[in-house]
């Protein structure tokens, strides 16, 4: 059920934020650059400057900047762009979607950490976190680079992002009039500039005006010292008296000297002291983005190499994976996947989106493997041609255990077929393979040619704890309906005539188009001028077979078509190329009930997030949402959409049925791409997310997400404060709020990592009414060496006879000594001063015949020191005081008494700070810094 239209302006401003995550509400245009804004364009013009550089075999180099500087710059355009063809960006947009994922996560796990915002001066705090994490996804992609270990690199690059793009809103380094990103902040090797200290005056108050709001402008006083603004958490509870805050009116010390603030997250005045710096800053944060894994010195990409790099960023392609039961019943059924898969895979291997490998998995019954993985079609078919069907004995066997090894093994967005004719003995693994789908974004595609079970079905499949609007025949049907795929019952003497499956899911820009539940015999859906090819899947009720026409929006009949399935209550037929374009039908005979579903192939399609207010933001949601709930969708149109207008948003049920729609207020965000949201509240078990609007041809287009959105009764919502953070040989407790938004049940708890790091958790089960909750806590291990990070994904689970729902946390494993930071500042010595300069000497016409001179020294404990002195620096002379060692330097300066002043910085190569000034009315010099 779709909320009030009336709700969607008031909402918008909620969702569509500055630079900064979605957050409070009021003020902020849509041009304004969000979190999200800057990390994607950053990573999209890293990953182009990557393609430009390293073309598709056989194709030449690009010039410099022909992909970076793209406009408009989006996913899509740019892999047609590289793969020159309709090539889907999803499966890069899957990982960038996780290093965005891990840059919102700072703000739930870590907003009361000034030190991961730049607050509060705490400067060299920053960088230091800033460099820990990126250690540890550095660390973290050393080993053995598995899936989970991509996805909590990518959740540790977010929040080190974070970091960094904080550090061009939050500090003065704008202000100071730098036109580059801050080298330092990426390659410690460079000099750091000096920060200002803890005692140095920084601000001034702003310029309140009759409004209430503050100007400011020039309330800045250093200029050749990085500040940053004050604002209060639960490690910085003060601002003290000349120090900048941060500004805004979510900051409580805007009103207290000095007044205002410095903070250029957003275009608006009221949030963002320094608004008319919003744009400098972002365009700076977007491109120390893209430094941090292209540029020079020591970026990610230098630091992990190319393979680590494309895998990182899902640019390897995906897998194409056969995971097959070889009990003896399956013989023949072997043979004939073996011959119709290689034809096509022959047939597509030279296609510019051809996978990337082909992975193996057998299972029988018990044994399961071992996995197989190649690049070769050739060594696959003799992977397949060893099979041997045997074994067996009882019916079912431990399909799903081969389905979870054939996710966990696969690259995100692959394509997996499983082809079995039994039920699964290992149906308590149902919930494991769901999480998988959920985080890989693959396909699940099921074959069978039998099924049998050791019990009487449920409503739905075994195990499954939750009752769904549609009656499933067993669970691989569930499974498939669950990823979106094409799941077929046959016999093995008719297989052959539904392996075209495979063939369609090589489609490299597969969209859905359409899914209806006819009742009747004639539906008509839109063809709009993006789609090349037309799928047409027709499901019966019945079982006394039907026949079906696809006909061009002219009422002819379409005679191109090409048969993928057919049996007597289930059938698709292919489109190969789209000429026409326009409203076309397909009609059934006889008249009766049909699940229809129109697919094709497009660049042009839709993605959404799901968003729920999280304290002051609003952020998208983690697991899956709550049946009842109120939520707020984001949509964003990819491909070349200019000219495109999004009009409604339909819920669709999974069997068809509309549920609802809402008319849209499209916008654009900083980079022109097509947004709209929608508030939402899902009431069925499974809802599709349909888009319905003009193409940029002005022809009506529909779209169908391919993934659905479960919704559930019970939720799991992470504890504020915890950052799951410990050091090696170390234990962290992690703790999980369960809440019971159904009825009363019994609920039982699970929790797992992905390095073993779990020792315990506690409670195993419990009873929640409705309304209840209960605290999950789980206690882990670092397990690992000494001076070594980490990275490990937990997955905590609640699971009723009628619900479930899971939530993902990461944990870091960071070495003691990574975290020591040197904040203690340079010391000097004055070793020698003689000032004459007194009296009327400075004023006389011969002052230049007269000198003062002083000498001093200046060391710092860890690393080397350097001097800049006003206002003659010709005059200042430093050597170190060994050939090896400019720790200590001792400088000698000398000027005439025209210029009877000067003002001594002394800073370490982490910008702390020391210094001094001289001044003619004082016999010795003072301390400034």
């Amino acid at each position: 059920m779709l909320l009030p239209r009336e709700l969607l302006l008031v909402l918008w401003a909620g969702v569509v934020a500055g630079f900064r995550p979605n957050h409070e509400s009021g003020g902020i245009a849509p041009s304004d650059f969000t979190d999200t804004d800057i990390t994607e364009i950053g990573v999209l013009r890293a990953v182009a400057w990557y393609m430009e550089r390293n073309p598709l075999p056989g194709k030449p180099a690009m010039a410099p900047g022909e992909l970076e500087f793209m406009k408009p710059l989006t996913p899509n355009i740019l892999f047609k762009a590289y793969f020159q063809a309709d090539v889907s960006a999803n499966r890069f947009t899957k990982a960038l979607k996780e290093i965005i994922d891990g840059n919102n996560q700072v703000e739930i796990y870590h907003m009361d950490d000034s030190s991961f915002f730049f607050h509060c001066e705490e400067i060299g705090k920053s960088i230091k976190q800033l460099q820990v994490l990126r250690d540890s996804v550095l660390s973290g992609l050393k080993g053995p680079v598995t899936s989970a270990a991509l996805e909590s690199a990518r959740l540790s690059a977010g929040k080190a992002l974070h970091i960094l793009q904080k550090f061009y809103s939050n500090t003065n380094w704008i202000e100071l009039g730098n036109n580059k990103p801050y080298e330092y902040l990426l390659n410690t090797t460079r000099s750091a500039f000096p920060i200002a200290s803890t005692s140095k005056t920084t601000c001034t108050d702003c310029t309140r005006e009759s409004s209430g709001q503050y100007l400011c402008k020039d309330n800045i006083l250093v200029d050749d010292l990085l500040t940053s603004g004050y604002k209060l958490s639960a490690t910085c509870n003060t601002k003290p008296r000349g120090k900048c805050g941060h500004g805004g009116r979510n900051d409580v010390t805007q009103n207290y000297p000095p007044t205002g603030g410095i903070n250029k997250e957003t275009s608006d005045p009221s949030l963002s002291p320094h608004y008319h710096l919003h744009k400098k800053a972002a365009e700076l944060a977007i491109q120390a983005t893209r430094d941090f894994f292209v540029g020079n010195g020591s970026s990610f990409l230098e630091l992990v190499g190319r393979e680590i790099f494309q895998r990182f960023f899902n640019l390897e392609g995906y897998s194409l994976t056969f995971a097959i039961d070889t009990t003896g019943s399956m013989s023949n059924d072997i043979n004939q996947v073996k011959d119709v898969s290689l034809k096509l895979l022959r047939k597509y291997s030279g296609s510019p989106d051809a996978p990337y490998n082909f992975i193996l998995v057998p299972f029988n019954d018990p044994d399961v493997g071992p996995v197989r993985i190649t690049h070769n079609v050739n060594t696959f078919e003799s992977f397949i041609s060893s099979l041997r069907a045997s074994g067996g004995g009882d019916c079912p066997e431990m399909s799903l255990t081969g389905l979870k090894l054939a996710l966990q093994e696969s690259k995100p967005r692959s394509k997996i077929f499983i082809f079995t004719d039994a039920g699964a003995k290992d149906a308590s693994l149902l919930d494991e393979v769901k999480v998988l789908i959920d985080s890989s974004k693959s396909e699940v595609n099921a074959a069978l040619t039998g099924y049998c079970s050791s019990r009487k079905r449920r409503s739905i499949d075994e195990g499954s704890p939750k009752a769904s609007d549609r009656r499933y025949s067993n669970l691989y049907e569930e499974l498939t309906a669950y990823s979106g795929g094409y799941y077929v019952m046959t016999t093995k003497s008719q297989l052959n005539q539904v392996l075209g499956i495979m063939e369609l899911s090589l489609n490299a820009a597969p969209v859905k188009v359409a899914r209806v539940r006819l009742n009747g015999n004639r539906f008509s859906f839109p063809v709009d001028g993006t789609l090349t090819e037309i799928t047409v899947s027709i499901k019966s009720a019945g079982s006394s077979g039907f026949s079906m026409s696809v006909l061009e929006p002219s009422g002819v009949q379409e005679t191109s078509t090409e048969t993928v399935i057919n049996t007597k209550s289930h059938k698709v037929v292919r489109v190969p190329s789209v000429v026409r374009h326009g409203a076309w039908s397909v009609t059934v005979s006889p008249s009766g009930s049909y699940e229809v579903e129109i697919g094709g192939k497009s660049l042009f399609d839709f993605s959404y997030q799901i968003m729920q207010q999280q304290d002051e933001y609003v952020l998208p949601i983690q697991g899956r949402p709550v049946k009842g709930s109120n939520y707020t969708v984001s949509l964003k149109m990819m491909g070349e959409a200019k000219g495109a207008q999004m009009q409604r948003l339909v819920a669709v049920s999974e069997q068809g049925d509309s549920l609802g729609s809402i008319t849209l207020n499209q916008t654009s965000d900083a980079a022109d791409n097509l947004l709209a949201i929608a508030p939402l509240s899902f009431h069925a078990a499974t809802t599709l997310l349909c888009v319905e609007g003009l193409s940029p041809g002005g022809l009506p287009f529909s779209r169908i997400s391919p993934d659905p959105v479960s919704t559930e009764s019970v939720k799991i919502v992470p504890i504020p404060g915890q950052n799951g953070t410990t050091t090696p040989g170390g234990f962290v407790e992690m703790s999980v709020l369960v809440v019971n938004d159904g009825a009363g049940a019994s609920f039982s708890f699970g929790v797992w990592d992905d390095l073993g790091f779990l020792q315990s958790f506690r409670p195993k089960q419990s009873v929640l009414n409705p309304g209840e909750t209960v605290v999950l806590t789980a206690t882990f291990l670092a397990a690992v060496g000494n001076g070594s990070f980490a990275s490990s994904i937990a997955t905590f689970t609640a699971r009723s006879s009628s619900a479930q729902n899971y939530l993902k946390m990461s944990i870091t494993v960071i070495p003691e000594t990574a975290l020591e930071i040197d904040d203690v500042p340079p010391v000097h010595r004055l070793l020698d001063f003689y000032m004459p300069c007194v009296g009327p000497i400075q004023h006389q016409a011969d002052c230049s015949r007269h000198v003062w001179h002083m000498r001093f020294s200046a060391k710092d404990a860890h690393s080397a020191v350097m001097v800049r002195i006003s206002t003659d620096p010709a005059q200042l002379l430093c050597q170190p005081r060994s050939t090896r060692d400019n720790r200590e330097v001792t400088c000698h300066y000398k000027a005439n008494c025209c210029s009877p002043y000067a003002e001594v910085l002394i800073s370490d190569e982490n910008g702390n700070t020391d210094g001094f000034t001289v001044d003619y009315r004082q016999p010795r010099p003072t301390v400034a810094y």
